[in-house]
């Protein structure tokens, strides 16, 4: 992490974790279980989880962002046309949604879970803020990570962040190390 995004430089290594995955559909549903289980378990999960929903008639699915405070889900796909191989974000979408995040610090979580740290993450825009100002704030971040994007996200944490295996106990380890504070 830069410093202009953070001066938490040294704590930020144990606040930042990466779920690494190929970029499939197991990645967001390893991070959406674990989000799940958190707040099952009574912890107060900040953050976004997505679900892809396929539709017969396109050949990309549909996103949906769900704010974990709140509930509110957010479509986050434009419709491009049915035979679209193009990049379907709604930017104006993403941008309510990371509202929402930076709005759901009021209740305190003691966690932020995002679905992925992308292509927009790495640009500067998204959700990016927001793990800033969780860091900032000492709460803990995870989340999902392409292993195409490793290198945007070793840049934004000047490489603090943990990279963790998708199926590894590892994951495991940093939560419970970082829920115990």
């Amino acid at each position: 992490m830069t410093s202009a995004d953070s001066n938490e430089n040294s704590a930020s290594n144990n606040l930042l974790a990466a779920i690494l995955h190929n970029g499939d559909k197991k990645g967001d549903n390893r991070v959406r279980a674990i989000a799940e289980r958190l707040q099952s378990q009574g912890y107060r999960v900040g953050g976004v989880v997505q679900s892809n929903i396929t539709q017969p008639d396109q050949c990309r699915c549909d996103m949906v962002l769900r704010e974990l405070i709140s509930g509110q889900e957010v479509a986050i796909s434009q419709n491009l046309g049915s035979h679209s191989q193009g990049c379907r974000l709604d930017p104006a979408a993403l941008g309510h949604v990371a509202g929402l995040v930076e709005a759901s610090f009021d209740h305190n979580p003691d966690i932020l879970i995002l679905n992925k740290f992308g292509k927009t993450e790495s640009e500067g825009g998204g959700l990016r803020n927001a793990i800033a100002l969780a860091v900032s704030a000492d709460i803990p971040v995870l989340v999902g990570l392409n292993r195409a994007s490793i290198d945007a996200w070793n840049e934004f944490c000047g490489g603090d962040g943990q990279l963790l295996e998708s199926d590894n106990q590892d994951i495991e380890n940093w939560l419970d190390t970082v829920l115990a504070r």
